[in-house]
C-alpha cells in the first residue's frame, strides 16, 4: 500500500512542476496526429544580466555624449564641482569620472559628428 502511495506522491509532484512551469509560459504545438501538446517556455533569467549590459552600455554612450558635446575641459569641471559638493554628490562624480571607455568613446563620437 505505501508503495502505491509512493508513486501517486510521484506523480502528483511531477504534475504540480509542470503545471508550474507552463504557469510561466508555454507554447501549443499540434502533433501530426492532432494531439495538441504544451511545452513550457524556456526561463529568462538571461534578460536580467541583459539589461545590465544595455544599462551599462548607455550610461557610457551617455557619459561619452556629454563629453563629445561640453569637451574634456568642460565636463571636468563639472565634475569638480560635483565632488567638492555633499557626501551624494560626491558619489555621483565618481560614478561620472571619465575613464579609458568614455574617453575612447567621446574621441570616437567628436570625430563622427565632426
Amino acid at each position: 500500500m505505501s508503495d502505491t502511495y509512493a508513486q501517486f506522491e510521484k506523480r502528483i509532484n511531477s504534475v504540480a512542476r509542470r503545471h508550474k512551469a507552463l504557469a510561466a509560459g508555454y507554447t501549443a504545438e499540434i502533433t501530426h496526429d492532432g494531439l495538441i501538446t504544451l511545452t513550457p517556455k524556456p526561463s529568462h533569467v538571461y534578460t536580467r544580466l541583459q539589461m545590465l549590459a544595455v544599462s551599462m552600455v548607455a550610461f557610457f554612450v551617455l557619459k561619452a555624449t556629454a563629453i563629445a558635446m561640453i569637451g574634456q575641459a568642460g565636463y571636468q569641471a563639472r565634475i569638480d564641482v560635483l565632488a567638492a559638493g555633499t557626501s551624494f554628490e560626491q558619489v555621483g562624480a565618481w560614478f561620472l569620472q571619465p575613464g579609458a571607455i568614455t574617453s575612447t568613446l567621446a574621441q570616437f563620437l567628436t570625430v563622427l559628428t565632426g
